[in-house]
């Protein structure tokens, strides 16, 4: 890995906007739980507002750790695997900003679904490279590439590449969003089934009333 007297200052502002986004993201997460127990803010708009932090990341933060040294200018790589990986980056961007203007610009049931799927997509998509990178002698990373984040754990020291990291994480978030959306819709539907009950006893109970004068 480069040292940090060696790293560029984009390298470095990069590495500082992931861990600060990270942190973002983990207060995010307290909100959205606050939000959810203990205010009356609509599960929907918490769920668009996980994923939005989400697109957040795919739009900005991926494309300032990917385009300078440790990817997109990298010596070690070859020019067409610099270009693939423009390619993507700017491709995963633009998927952040679609996913954005369906949540808020143009919303609807099936543009949030379409929004949920754009981002497994991806984050699946990571993790089946991951699983087979024995099939094609893949890397997670290069010795002059993006440095591990480093946790001590009873004494010892852990390294967790950061790719794994931050799409690890991103998976439990759209699925953290994707389960409040759920249970949200159920909700609804649970509230209109029992207003539609409601209407029919009442209208049940007026026929029994109408039926009971009229034999009279």
């Amino acid at each position: 890995m480069l040292e940090n007297q060696k790293r560029s200052k984009l390298f470095t502002f990069s590495l500082q906007a992931q861990d600060a986004f990270g942190k973002a993201m983990g207060l995010t997460i307290l909100w959205s739980i606050w939000a959810l127990f203990f205010s009356n803010i609509d599960s929907i708009f918490i769920a668009n507002v996980i994923l939005s932090a989400l697109c957040l990341g795919l739009a900005l933060i991926a494309p300032l750790i990917d385009f300078n040294e440790s990817h997109a200018t990298n010596p070690l790589w070859t020019g067409h695997a610099r270009f693939h990986l423009v390619w993507q980056v700017n491709a995963l961007a633009a998927s952040g900003i679609l996913v954005l203007v369906l949540l808020w610009v143009i919303p609807s049931a099936m543009n949030l679904l379409i929004s949920i799927i754009i981002l497994y997509v991806w984050l699946l998509s990571f993790m089946f490279a991951l699983i087979f990178m024995p099939i094609y002698n893949g890397k997670l990373n290069d010795v002059n590439g993006v440095p591990p984040i480093k946790i001590s754990l009873f004494k010892k020291q852990i390294e967790i590449d950061r790719n794994v990291q931050a799409i690890s994480a991103g998976l439990i978030l759209s699925t953290y969003a994707s389960l409040i959306i759920f249970f949200a819709l159920l909700g609804y539907v649970a509230s209109a089934n029992l207003i539609r009950f409601f209407i029919s006893s009442k209208k049940i109970e007026t026929s029994f009333m109408v039926f009971a004068i009229e034999s009279q």
